[in-house]
This record gives structure tokens, C-alpha cells and sequence, in this order.
């Protein structure tokens, strides 16, 4: 009989190079493969009807004008209801109806994940927190995010690096391991408003040394930042914690503070993906709750197209790159 320890090993290299080769070769999910054209066209159709007055919006909420900030919330929310109907009015074949309807039922959800719940038990808490970072290691998403800082970074001294609403800091202290690998000079500073979640990344930077500063930050409100107080500003897999209204307030928050650009990236919807990843929560770590909250996530992360649309609407928009990620994210990226 194999060795629950040797059994764990071969899954973990078995589960990194198919992620390799998924990446490698851009393989798709069907949800991008079939919907991906319907979903662009309605985002173009959306942006047009909708941005105009987004833009109004925005420049009352910028002028401090009282409930502009809500109303571009809401007018944010009612343009993504918009386009997600647009895409069962452009489905061209029977095969994308049935996709567009049958997704649309997946990311009906309003199931919390456990690691939301402030009351949930703090040691399984933070056994997930230690399962999860071990899959974004061994699938290599930590390596893929930072090669998407990569062209931010700046030369002839340390880049300045905000990461928002980044939990026990997770993504911040891998870019300190392998910035330092490869002999790049960053200084991260990890920021939520759980402060029990940053104090165990306190530790863990503690322990291994790692140049990760930890402090409460609301990444919906950065006015106590000067503009370009940092080069970049990263958010990671904390974007479907937030609706719509929310994420557009925070990606032009990020814009202001960021004097290079921002990197905003989250899992792509996928019944497919979350079933996997669902799978492997169990099998590989034999954690519940880990397999739980990987399927609550994967059905309320956003499209690359929707979250496309919700920074595209403000004044962003034109330098706002949206684009799927393979094998299983959406990138948000722009350069200010």
C-alpha cells in the first residue's frame, strides 16, 4: 500500500504539470472557449451605453460630491446586470445558450466561504490558509502573478509594492522569496482589515525574515495615500469577495495610489475548475472546509470580460488591459 506522504507527492507533481501544460498551451475552460466571443461583444455593446454617464459619475466622485460615489456603484451594477443579459441575447449557437444559462444558474450564489466568517474555528483557519498557499505554490500561481509585476518593476531601486485586501499576506511574502532569489530588490507592504489574518503573516515574515511590512488598510478608501505613494498596487483572489459596486471603487483607489501601474487578478467562474479544485481540496489536503470555499469561490468569481467592464467604465478604462489568464485566472492590469 503507498504511503499516504508518497501518495501526496505524486499528486502534488501530478497536479503542477498539468497546470504547466494548461498554461504552456493556453488551454481554455469551456466557459472562456464558448463564451468568450458573446462575452466581448456584449461588453463593447455595454461600455458604450453605460461609460458616458460612468464617466460623469466619476468625476463628481473625485470633485467630493455627496452620493457620487454611490450612485457610480450602483450605475456599476446595474452595467454589469446589463451585460451578463446582453450575452444570452448575442449567444449565436445553441451550444453558447446553453453555456450562458447554465453559467449564469452556477454564479447564482449567495453562499459565504468559511474563511469570511470571523466566528470560524481559528486553528482549521488557519490550516486552510496553510493548504491554500501550498496550492498556489505547487500550481505555480504565485510565480505566474509576479511574472505579471514583472514589466511594473522599476530599476536602480526597491519597487514599491501595495498589496490590498491580501488576508495573512500570502502572495507578499512569496514575491519577498522570489524577488530575493532573483536578486530583485522589493518592498511589500500587505494590507487588510483583518488584523488576526496579518498577524500570522507578521509571524511568518518574522520567522523567515522575509521584508514584508503588515498593516490595516481599507482598499476601498486609500485617500490617506498620496498619489504614486507606491509603484504597484496588486490585489490577488480577494476580488469575488467583493460585488461589483465595491470592486470599481477599489481598482480606482489603486490607480490613484499606484505611480506605475496595478495588477488585479482573481479566479476565472468555472463549474469545471471549481469541481477540480473542489476534488483536490479533498484528496490531496482531506480538508472540508478548504473544498468548500474552493467551490463557493470558483462560482462567484467574475468573467475576464466582466471585470473588464467594471474598470473600464471609469476614466481607466482606455489604459485597462482584461484578458483570461491561463490556466484558471483573470488579469486586470494598467499602467499609469
Amino acid at each position: 500500500m503507498v504511503e499516504p506522504r508518497v501518495m501526496d507527492a505524486n499528486i502534488d507533481r501530478a497536479a503542477s504539470f498539468i497546470a504547466d501544460q494548461f498554461a504552456r498551451y493556453r488551454v481554455s475552460t469551456p466557459s472562456v472557449s464558448v463564451l468568450g466571443r458573446a462575452r466581448t461583444e456584449a461588453a463593447h455593446q455595454t461600455l458604450e451605453r453605460f461609460r458616458p454617464r460612468a464617466l460623469e459619475l466619476a468625476a463628481a466622485m473625485d470633485d467630493g460630491e455627496p452620493g457620487a460615489a454611490e450612485a457610480y456603484g450602483a450605475h456599476v451594477e446595474r452595467a454589469l446586470a446589463h451585460m451578463r443579459q446582453a450575452v444570452d441575447e448575442t449567444a449565436a449557437s445553441a451550444l453558447q445558450r446553453w453555456a450562458a444559462r447554465a453559467h449564469r444558474v452556477f454564479g447564482d450564489t449567495d453562499e459565504a466561504e468559511y474563511l469570511d466568517d470571523p466566528d470560524f474555528d481559528p486553528v482549521m483557519r488557519v490550516q486552510m490558509l496553510e493548504d491554500l498557499d501550498a496550492i498556489n505554490t505547487t500550481v505555480g500561481n504565485y510565480r505566474s502573478f509576479f511574472a505579471q509585476m514583472e514589466p511594473l518593476l522599476v530599476l536602480g531601486r526597491p519597487t514599491r509594492v501595495l498589496d490590498l485586501a491580501a488576508g495573512h499576506g500570502g502572495f507578499a511574502l512569496e514575491v519577498a522569496r522570489i524577488a530575493g532569489s532573483l536578486g530583485i530588490e522589493v518592498e511589500m507592504t500587505a494590507t487588510d482589515l483583518r488584523a488576526e489574518y496579518l498577524a500570522l503573516g507578521e509571524a511568518t515574515a518574522r520567522n523567515e525574515g522575509l521584508k514584508v511590512h503588515f498593516k490595516v488598510q481599507d482598499a476601498l478608501d486609500l485617500s490617506n495615500l498620496e498619489p504614486g505613494a507606491y509603484d504597484i498596487v496588486v490585489c490577488t483572489q480577494s476580488i469575488h469577495h467583493f460585488p461589483a459596486s465595491m470592486t470599481a471603487r477599489m481598482f480606482r483607489e489603486a490607480s490613484k495610489a499606484a505611480g506605475r501601474g496595478v495588477v488585479f487578478i482573481d479566479g476565472c467562474r468555472s463549474m469545471l475548475l471549481g469541481a477540480v479544485i473542489r476534488s483536490f481540496g479533498l484528496l490531496r489536503y482531506r480538508n472540508p472546509g478548504l473544498a468548500h470555499d474552493a467551490w463557493v469561490s470558483f462560482r462567484r468569481f467574475y468573467s475576464p470580460e466582466e471585470l473588464g467592464l467594471i474598470a473600464q467604465l471609469g476614466p481607466e478604462g482606455p489604459r485597462v488591459e482584461a484578458t483570461w489568464m491561463p490556466p484558471a485566472h483573470c488579469l486586470l492590469r494598467y499602467r499609469s
